[in-house]
Protein backbone atom coordinates (compact mmCIF):
# COMPACT_ATOMS: atom_id res chain seq x y z
CA UNK A 1 0.00 0.00 0.00
CA UNK A 2 1.24 3.78 -0.94
CA UNK A 3 0.47 6.51 1.02
CA UNK A 4 0.78 10.29 -0.12
CA UNK A 5 0.90 13.87 2.11
CA UNK A 6 0.49 17.33 1.13
CA UNK A 7 0.08 20.53 3.11
CA UNK A 8 0.08 23.89 2.83
CA UNK A 9 2.44 25.46 5.37
CA UNK A 10 1.96 28.99 7.43
CA UNK A 11 5.97 29.34 9.79
CA UNK A 12 7.45 31.83 11.10
CA UNK A 13 11.36 31.66 11.60
CA UNK A 14 13.52 33.32 13.70
CA UNK A 15 14.53 37.13 12.59
CA UNK A 16 17.59 37.67 12.13
CA UNK A 17 19.69 40.23 13.87
CA UNK A 18 21.16 43.53 12.47
CA UNK A 19 23.54 45.98 13.67
CA UNK A 20 23.07 49.67 13.31
CA UNK A 21 23.08 50.15 9.46
CA UNK A 22 21.53 54.38 8.64
CA UNK A 23 21.37 56.87 11.26
CA UNK A 24 19.84 60.43 11.20
CA UNK A 25 21.08 63.53 13.12
CA UNK A 26 23.79 66.39 13.06
CA UNK A 27 26.77 64.14 13.39
CA UNK A 28 25.00 60.39 12.53
CA UNK A 29 27.83 58.86 15.07
CA UNK A 30 25.98 56.15 17.51
CA UNK A 31 25.29 57.85 21.45
CA UNK A 32 25.99 61.45 19.97
CA UNK A 33 22.99 63.57 21.15
CA UNK A 34 20.55 64.11 18.32
CA UNK A 35 21.00 60.88 16.57
CA UNK A 36 18.66 58.62 15.83
CA UNK A 37 18.78 54.93 14.52
CA UNK A 38 16.80 54.66 11.09
CA UNK A 39 17.42 51.26 10.19
CA UNK A 40 18.88 48.65 11.88
CA UNK A 41 19.96 47.41 15.77
CA UNK A 42 16.55 45.03 15.45
CA UNK A 43 15.22 41.45 14.16
CA UNK A 44 14.37 41.48 10.53
CA UNK A 45 12.77 38.64 8.11
CA UNK A 46 10.68 37.36 11.20
CA UNK A 47 7.09 37.56 9.58
CA UNK A 48 4.78 35.01 8.81
CA UNK A 49 5.46 33.09 5.62
CA UNK A 50 3.62 30.27 3.26
CA UNK A 51 4.93 27.05 1.97
CA UNK A 52 4.00 23.14 1.22
CA UNK A 53 4.90 20.00 2.22
CA UNK A 54 4.89 17.31 -0.22
CA UNK A 55 5.01 12.97 1.35
CA UNK A 56 5.42 9.84 -0.35
CA UNK A 57 5.49 6.49 1.78
CA UNK A 58 5.02 2.34 0.68
CA UNK A 59 4.77 -0.34 3.50
CA UNK A 60 7.17 -3.43 2.09
CA UNK A 61 5.67 -5.72 3.87
CA UNK A 62 1.84 -6.96 4.04
CA UNK A 63 1.76 -6.92 8.12
CA UNK A 64 2.50 -2.84 7.13
CA UNK A 65 5.71 -3.67 10.15
CA UNK A 66 8.56 -2.00 7.38
CA UNK A 67 7.68 0.94 5.05
CA UNK A 68 9.99 3.61 3.55
CA UNK A 69 9.06 7.44 2.62
CA UNK A 70 10.27 10.31 2.08
CA UNK A 71 9.50 14.40 2.31
CA UNK A 72 10.18 17.84 0.51
CA UNK A 73 9.01 20.83 1.76
CA UNK A 74 9.87 24.56 1.75
CA UNK A 75 8.80 28.32 2.70
CA UNK A 76 8.18 30.81 0.47
CA UNK A 77 11.05 33.91 0.05
CA UNK A 78 10.95 36.28 3.18
CA UNK A 79 12.05 39.80 2.21
CA UNK A 80 12.67 43.14 4.09
CA UNK A 81 13.66 46.67 1.96
CA UNK A 82 14.40 49.65 3.53
CA UNK A 83 14.96 53.10 1.53
CA UNK A 84 15.95 56.60 2.69
CA UNK A 85 17.38 59.50 0.46
CA UNK A 86 17.85 63.32 0.71
CA UNK A 87 16.31 65.98 -1.93
CA UNK A 88 18.67 67.18 -4.85
CA UNK A 89 20.40 69.71 -2.02
CA UNK A 90 21.19 67.16 0.38
CA UNK A 91 18.74 67.23 2.81
CA UNK A 92 18.02 65.73 5.55
CA UNK A 93 21.32 64.59 6.52
CA UNK A 94 21.98 60.65 6.25
CA UNK A 95 24.57 58.85 8.05
CA UNK A 96 26.05 55.20 8.05
CA UNK A 97 27.52 54.29 11.42
CA UNK A 98 30.92 52.42 12.28
CA UNK A 99 33.30 52.62 15.03
CA UNK A 100 36.34 54.10 13.79
CA UNK A 101 39.38 52.49 15.40
CA UNK A 102 42.09 54.92 13.53
CA UNK A 103 40.42 58.41 13.64
CA UNK A 104 42.32 61.43 11.85
CA UNK A 105 41.75 64.88 11.83
CA UNK A 106 41.47 67.28 9.09
CA UNK A 107 45.10 67.48 8.36
CA UNK A 108 45.45 63.82 8.40
CA UNK A 109 46.88 63.28 11.33
CA UNK A 110 46.26 60.83 13.99
CA UNK A 111 43.63 61.76 16.51
CA UNK A 112 42.99 59.10 18.85
CA UNK A 113 40.83 57.48 20.73
CA UNK A 114 39.15 55.19 18.79
CA UNK A 115 35.90 56.26 18.95
CA UNK A 116 31.96 55.99 17.43
CA UNK A 117 31.90 57.60 13.73
CA UNK A 118 29.84 57.64 10.57
CA UNK A 119 29.93 57.76 6.77
CA UNK A 120 27.88 60.57 5.29
CA UNK A 121 25.23 59.77 2.64
CA UNK A 122 23.88 63.07 2.69
CA UNK A 123 24.28 66.75 3.91
CA UNK A 124 23.08 70.16 2.52
CA UNK A 125 26.15 71.67 0.40
CA UNK A 126 28.21 68.62 0.69
CA UNK A 127 26.36 65.24 -0.45
CA UNK A 128 23.25 64.23 -1.85
CA UNK A 129 22.32 60.50 -1.41
CA UNK A 130 20.25 57.48 -0.96
CA UNK A 131 20.97 54.82 0.61
CA UNK A 132 19.06 50.97 0.45
CA UNK A 133 19.13 47.94 2.29
CA UNK A 134 17.78 44.56 1.02
CA UNK A 135 17.56 41.23 2.65
CA UNK A 136 16.48 37.72 1.89
CA UNK A 137 15.98 34.39 3.61
CA UNK A 138 15.23 30.91 2.12
CA UNK A 139 14.51 27.82 4.04
CA UNK A 140 14.13 23.99 2.60
CA UNK A 141 14.11 20.50 3.64
CA UNK A 142 14.14 17.34 2.71
CA UNK A 143 14.52 13.89 4.60
CA UNK A 144 13.82 9.93 3.82
CA UNK A 145 13.53 7.63 6.45
CA UNK A 146 12.50 3.66 7.12
CA UNK A 147 9.73 3.22 9.46
CA UNK A 148 9.48 0.16 11.77
CA UNK A 149 6.32 -1.12 13.69
CA UNK A 150 7.22 -1.24 17.37
CA UNK A 151 4.04 -1.50 18.88
CA UNK A 152 0.05 -1.99 18.21
CA UNK A 153 -3.67 -2.52 19.58
CA UNK A 154 -7.07 -1.99 18.48
CA UNK A 155 -10.77 -2.78 19.72
CA UNK A 156 -14.09 -2.36 18.42
CA UNK A 157 -16.94 -0.93 20.72
CA UNK A 158 -20.35 -0.87 19.99
CA UNK A 159 -22.14 2.56 20.50
CA UNK A 160 -25.49 4.10 19.02
CA UNK A 161 -25.95 6.97 17.41
CA UNK A 162 -29.09 9.96 18.43
CA UNK A 163 -31.86 7.25 16.61
CA UNK A 164 -31.12 4.55 18.99
CA UNK A 165 -28.89 2.92 15.83
CA UNK A 166 -26.06 0.21 16.96
CA UNK A 167 -22.96 1.31 14.94
CA UNK A 168 -19.35 -0.08 15.82
CA UNK A 169 -16.48 2.36 16.55
CA UNK A 170 -13.13 0.82 15.07
CA UNK A 171 -10.38 1.92 17.41
CA UNK A 172 -6.66 1.57 16.96
CA UNK A 173 -2.96 2.97 17.55
CA UNK A 174 0.51 2.08 16.78
CA UNK A 175 3.92 3.39 17.57
CA UNK A 176 6.83 3.63 14.67
CA UNK A 177 10.30 3.76 14.65
CA UNK A 178 11.56 6.35 12.34
CA UNK A 179 15.37 6.00 11.49
CA UNK A 180 16.63 8.05 8.09
CA UNK A 181 18.65 11.07 6.76
CA UNK A 182 17.68 14.57 7.03
CA UNK A 183 18.70 17.67 4.56
CA UNK A 184 18.02 21.17 5.84
CA UNK A 185 19.17 24.38 3.89
CA UNK A 186 18.78 27.93 4.79
CA UNK A 187 20.34 30.80 2.78
CA UNK A 188 19.93 34.37 3.79
CA UNK A 189 21.48 38.03 2.14
CA UNK A 190 21.81 41.19 3.24
CA UNK A 191 23.36 44.17 0.90
CA UNK A 192 23.35 47.87 1.65
CA UNK A 193 23.62 49.58 -1.04
CA UNK A 194 24.62 53.70 -1.56
CA UNK A 195 24.18 56.27 -4.57
CA UNK A 196 25.71 59.41 -3.53
CA UNK A 197 26.51 63.12 -5.54
CA UNK A 198 28.77 65.22 -4.48
CA UNK A 199 27.00 69.11 -4.05
CA UNK A 200 30.86 70.50 -4.32
CA UNK A 201 32.51 72.26 -6.95
CA UNK A 202 34.99 70.71 -9.65
CA UNK A 203 37.44 69.06 -9.46
CA UNK A 204 35.43 67.70 -6.34
CA UNK A 205 32.39 66.98 -8.18
CA UNK A 206 31.14 63.07 -9.04
CA UNK A 207 29.00 60.09 -7.89
CA UNK A 208 29.85 57.50 -5.67
CA UNK A 209 28.28 53.84 -5.97
CA UNK A 210 28.65 51.98 -2.57
CA UNK A 211 27.71 48.26 -2.22
CA UNK A 212 28.53 45.79 1.23
CA UNK A 213 26.51 42.90 0.78
CA UNK A 214 26.77 39.83 3.02
CA UNK A 215 25.22 36.48 2.43
CA UNK A 216 25.53 33.05 4.05
CA UNK A 217 24.26 29.45 3.27
CA UNK A 218 23.73 26.71 5.80
CA UNK A 219 23.18 22.93 4.86
CA UNK A 220 22.63 20.76 7.24
CA UNK A 221 23.32 16.19 6.29
CA UNK A 222 23.01 14.11 9.51
CA UNK A 223 20.80 10.77 10.35
CA UNK A 224 17.71 11.13 11.88
CA UNK A 225 15.56 9.34 14.06
CA UNK A 226 12.53 9.44 15.57
CA UNK A 227 8.92 8.11 17.07
CA UNK A 228 5.61 8.41 15.25
CA UNK A 229 2.35 7.58 17.25
CA UNK A 230 -0.66 7.63 15.90
CA UNK A 231 -4.34 6.93 17.63
CA UNK A 232 -7.56 6.11 15.46
CA UNK A 233 -11.35 6.19 17.01
CA UNK A 234 -13.62 5.77 13.78
CA UNK A 235 -13.04 8.47 11.06
CA UNK A 236 -10.64 10.84 13.86
CA UNK A 237 -6.95 10.49 14.07
CA UNK A 238 -4.73 11.76 16.21
CA UNK A 239 -0.74 11.98 15.34
CA UNK A 240 2.10 12.87 17.65
CA UNK A 241 6.05 13.09 16.60
CA UNK A 242 9.00 13.18 17.75
CA UNK A 243 12.25 13.46 16.33
CA UNK A 244 16.43 14.46 16.24
CA UNK A 245 18.73 14.44 13.79
CA UNK A 246 22.46 14.79 15.00
CA UNK A 247 25.24 15.68 11.77
CA UNK A 248 27.00 18.48 10.37
CA UNK A 249 26.05 21.85 9.41
CA UNK A 250 28.45 23.11 6.91
CA UNK A 251 28.35 26.97 7.09
CA UNK A 252 29.34 29.31 4.43
CA UNK A 253 29.68 33.01 4.35
CA UNK A 254 30.60 35.46 1.22
CA UNK A 255 31.92 39.34 1.63
CA UNK A 256 32.01 41.47 -0.77
CA UNK A 257 32.45 44.99 -1.43
CA UNK A 258 32.48 47.79 -4.51
CA UNK A 259 33.16 51.45 -4.77
CA UNK A 260 31.94 53.06 -8.20
CA UNK A 261 33.81 56.91 -8.86
CA UNK A 262 31.97 58.50 -11.79
CA UNK A 263 31.84 61.89 -13.20
CA UNK A 264 34.73 63.30 -11.21
CA UNK A 265 38.01 64.78 -12.40
CA UNK A 266 40.49 63.52 -9.59
CA UNK A 267 39.16 59.89 -10.01
CA UNK A 268 36.81 57.57 -12.08
CA UNK A 269 37.31 54.34 -11.33
CA UNK A 270 36.26 51.16 -9.74
CA UNK A 271 37.66 49.52 -6.21
CA UNK A 272 37.22 46.66 -4.33
CA UNK A 273 35.84 47.71 -0.54
CA UNK A 274 32.65 49.44 0.42
CA UNK A 275 32.27 50.29 4.31
CA UNK A 276 32.02 47.18 6.04
CA UNK A 277 33.23 45.21 3.36
CA UNK A 278 36.35 45.52 2.93
CA UNK A 279 39.46 43.81 1.27
CA UNK A 280 40.58 42.14 5.07
CA UNK A 281 37.09 40.84 5.09
CA UNK A 282 35.76 40.39 1.44
CA UNK A 283 35.71 36.68 -0.05
CA UNK A 284 34.35 33.11 0.39
CA UNK A 285 34.71 31.06 3.88
CA UNK A 286 33.55 28.24 4.85
CA UNK A 287 33.26 25.50 7.82
CA UNK A 288 31.89 22.40 8.89
CA UNK A 289 30.20 22.29 12.63
CA UNK A 290 28.42 20.16 14.43
CA UNK A 291 24.24 20.60 14.90
CA UNK A 292 21.60 18.85 16.24
CA UNK A 293 17.52 19.38 14.98
CA UNK A 294 14.99 18.17 16.79
CA UNK A 295 11.47 18.32 15.69
CA UNK A 296 8.34 18.31 17.33
CA UNK A 297 4.84 17.84 16.00
CA UNK A 298 1.18 17.21 16.91
CA UNK A 299 -1.31 17.11 15.00
CA UNK A 300 -5.62 15.72 14.05
CA UNK A 301 -7.24 14.27 11.42
CA UNK A 302 -10.56 13.53 9.62
CA UNK A 303 -11.41 10.81 7.35
CA UNK A 304 -14.14 12.08 5.32
CA UNK A 305 -13.47 9.58 2.35
CA UNK A 306 -12.51 5.85 2.53
CA UNK A 307 -9.10 7.13 1.25
CA UNK A 308 -8.82 10.58 2.46
CA UNK A 309 -7.98 12.49 5.24
CA UNK A 310 -8.15 16.18 5.87
CA UNK A 311 -5.38 17.22 8.87
CA UNK A 312 -3.86 20.36 10.24
CA UNK A 313 -1.09 20.24 13.08
CA UNK A 314 1.51 21.83 14.30
CA UNK A 315 5.49 21.68 13.98
CA UNK A 316 8.48 22.86 15.40
CA UNK A 317 11.82 23.01 14.30
CA UNK A 318 15.32 24.13 16.11
CA UNK A 319 18.35 24.29 15.04
CA UNK A 320 21.66 24.62 16.97
CA UNK A 321 24.25 26.42 15.20
CA UNK A 322 23.73 28.57 12.01
CA UNK A 323 25.48 31.74 10.88
CA UNK A 324 23.43 34.83 9.40
CA UNK A 325 24.21 37.76 7.68
CA UNK A 326 23.70 40.25 9.86
CA UNK A 327 26.21 38.50 12.39
CA UNK A 328 29.14 38.32 10.19
CA UNK A 329 29.08 42.74 9.98
CA UNK A 330 32.03 43.88 11.39
CA UNK A 331 31.46 47.38 12.68
CA UNK A 332 34.63 48.34 13.57
CA UNK A 333 36.42 50.09 10.57
CA UNK A 334 40.10 51.40 9.46
CA UNK A 335 39.12 54.44 7.74
CA UNK A 336 42.37 54.30 6.09
CA UNK A 337 40.88 51.04 4.13
CA UNK A 338 38.29 53.44 2.37
CA UNK A 339 38.70 53.21 -1.15
CA UNK A 340 40.48 55.07 -3.05
CA UNK A 341 43.19 53.40 -0.32
CA UNK A 342 45.89 56.28 0.06
CA UNK A 343 48.36 54.84 2.45
CA UNK A 344 47.30 52.35 5.48
CA UNK A 345 48.21 52.39 8.99
CA UNK A 346 46.60 50.39 12.09
CA UNK A 347 44.76 47.22 12.56
CA UNK A 348 42.71 45.56 9.46
CA UNK A 349 39.81 46.31 10.33
CA UNK A 350 36.91 45.02 9.22
CA UNK A 351 37.54 41.30 10.00
CA UNK A 352 35.88 37.97 9.38
CA UNK A 353 35.13 35.60 12.02
CA UNK A 354 32.45 33.34 11.96
CA UNK A 355 29.69 33.79 14.43
CA UNK A 356 27.21 31.25 14.38
CA UNK A 357 23.27 31.15 16.36
CA UNK A 358 21.10 28.94 16.68
CA UNK A 359 17.69 29.10 14.72
CA UNK A 360 14.04 27.85 14.65
CA UNK A 361 11.14 27.73 12.61
CA UNK A 362 7.45 27.02 13.68
CA UNK A 363 3.78 27.22 12.42
CA UNK A 364 0.77 25.37 11.55
CA UNK A 365 -0.10 22.51 8.11
CA UNK A 366 -3.32 21.92 6.51
CA UNK A 367 -3.64 19.64 4.21
CA UNK A 368 -4.56 16.42 2.97
CA UNK A 369 -3.00 12.57 3.48
CA UNK A 370 -4.33 9.71 1.05
CA UNK A 371 -4.26 5.48 0.42
CA UNK A 372 -4.45 3.79 -2.34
Amino acid sequence: MLWWEADYLLWWTKGMDIPPLVTAGSTGALGNAGTRILYGDEQILDDARSGFRVGLGSWLDCGRCWGLEGDYWMLGKATDHFRAASDAQGNPALFRPFFNINPRDEDGEFDPPAREDAEIVSMPALLAGTVMVDSFSELQGAGIRVRHLLCCDSSCDACCDACGQEHVLARNSRLDLLLGYRFVQLREGLAVQEDLTSLLPAPDQGGFDIVDEFRTTNSFHGGDLGVAWRRRCGPWQLDLLGKLALGSTEQSVTIRGQTVISGSAADDDTYVGGLLAQRTNSGTYRRNVFSMMPELGVGVGYRFARCLTARVGYNLLYWSRVARPGDQIDLAVNPDLLPPEDGFAGAERPRFEFRDTDFWAQGIRVGLEGTW
